[in-house]
């Protein structure tokens, strides 16, 4: 049978079904048991933010909350007693002095549900001679005395396009779109809070950037040397518009020196999951070898050398094969979702950590610094990624890694963990 074969089958999962049959309910079941109601109490799972300047007073809060464990008709007075949602406007990271701070309920006036997600929106006072500040939510279980917390930068200088004007699927939308990326010929309408008559461009580049250089390289590169800049499009604000080709996009007042932009980048329609063979093959990068980096690139037909490249792995283990495709083109689609800026998810050095480690066990975080920790089972150490903050042309929320030689100990093992099939999703 061809392995073409096995790279096209679609992955069908069954669900088997056992009869339950009636027993004595002991106390340590009983234990069981609430310990499974616990854990299928509604949590939040995620909470993703922006903003917008009303005025000079007032700034716009935009957040796309998630949650686990969630009935779908649960109602907003459930909720209120589930959660106790709160607000605080810190100075700065890591510090317990509050500038301000409200708490919100679950109400029409503030929630809206949606298919998957509540779109949460709200006003925060813009606070004077204050250059900056941290937006702080937190989702507290009243019954378990727990919280999720998560936390937004705001600039009160509002030097950024993007403090000032969002991505609005149309006219008419009142919450903005939160995919950090559009689709060739996706209608959408760039506009402020209120009214704007301000002369808005969109400056094109083509996109040729390169995977992330690996944890223990001592190379450097210039992200600016990785595109090429094509066009320069007039945006009208309010107005709806689309773009019919792919690259990378800047959103700016000015084309010519756009330090005030908002990049993002026209994808096609199958991202983030990209099913192109020359894409899939571009992401094996981060668990090939050189020299089957180099059969990649220079095969001419990229199809076959994806077949050829999964028999080799595989050792001619077709089950296993499948197995490698669905784990790691879903990783590197899930870099795309978490990390996709100005380029791709996976090609970022975030992407390329989670792509070969997984989701981090914890994360720390201030304004130009984020650290992932991993836990070890074999003994108490925790593995350490550093991610510095470093704003380009093209965004302010680009994250290069510190790297280090020493990374080689553990870096390895992981990526032949893939090699070997031992990776779990």
């Amino acid at each position: 049978m061809r392995f073409s074969f096995i790279f096209l089958l679609l992955i069908i999962t069954t669900v088997g079904c056992k009869v339950q049959q009636k027993k004595p309910v002991s106390k340590e079941s009983a234990v069981l048991d609430r310990g499974r109601a616990r854990e299928s109490k509604p949590v939040v799972s995620s909470i993703n933010g922006k903003y917008n300047f009303v005025d000079s007073t007032s700034a716009k809060v935009f957040l796309l909350v998630n949650f686990d464990n969630l009935a779908g008709d649960i109602s907003f007075e459930k909720l209120n007693k589930i959660f106790r949602v709160q607000w605080s406007i810190l100075p700065e990271y890591g510090t317990k002095e509050r500038l301000k701070s409200g708490k919100l309920e679950f109400s029409e006036k503030y929630v809206t549900k949606t298919e998957n997600a509540y779109q949460m929106t709200f006003d925060v006072p813009k606070l004077k001679d204050l250059e900056s500040a941290v937006l702080v939510m937190d989702f507290i279980d009243i019954d378990a005395a727990t919280k999720y917390t998560y936390d937004l930068p705001i600039d009160f200088y509002a030097k950024k396009v993007d403090t000032r004007y969002l991505l609005y699927d149309k006219e008419s939308s009142e919450f903005p779109n939160f995919t950090p990326y559009l689709f060739e010929n996706e209608t959408f309408v760039v506009k402020s809070i209120n009214p704007s008559i301000e002369k808005l461009y969109l400056k094109r580049y083509s996109n040729n950037s390169l995977p992330a250089l690996s944890p223990m390289s001592a190379g450097k590169r210039d992200p600016l040397a990785e595109f090429e800049a094509l066009e320069t499009l007039e945006i009208i604000p309010g107005k709806a518009t689309s773009i019919k080709d792919k690259g990378v996009y800047v959103l700016t007042q000015d084309p010519d020196n756009h330090t005030d932009g908002y990049g993002f980048m026209v994808v096609g329609e199958r991202f983030p999951r990209d099913t192109e063979a020359d894409a899939l093959r571009a992401s094996l990068v981060y668990m090939s070898t050189p020299k089957e980096i180099e059969e990649l690139k220079t095969t001419e037909d990229p199809k076959e050398a994806l077949d050829m490249y999964f028999l080799n792995v595989s050792k001619g283990n077709q089950a296993m094969a499948k197995q490698l495709i669905k784990t790691y083109y879903k990783r590197v689609a899930d870099a795309n979702k978490l990390f996709t800026s100005y380029k791709e998810g996976w090609k970022t050095d975030k992407g390329m950590v989670f792509v070969i480690m997984g989701p981090p066990s914890r994360v720390q975080r201030n304004r130009q610094r984020e650290v992932w920790l991993y836990a070890q089972n074999s003994n108490n150490s925790e593995i350490i990624f550093t991610f510095y903050r470093k704003s380009n042309a093209f965004t302010d929320q680009n994250f290069e890694l510190v790297r280090y030689p020493e990374y080689s100990s553990f870096w390895y093992p992981f990526v032949d963990a893939w090699r070997t099939g031992n990776v779990v999703e």
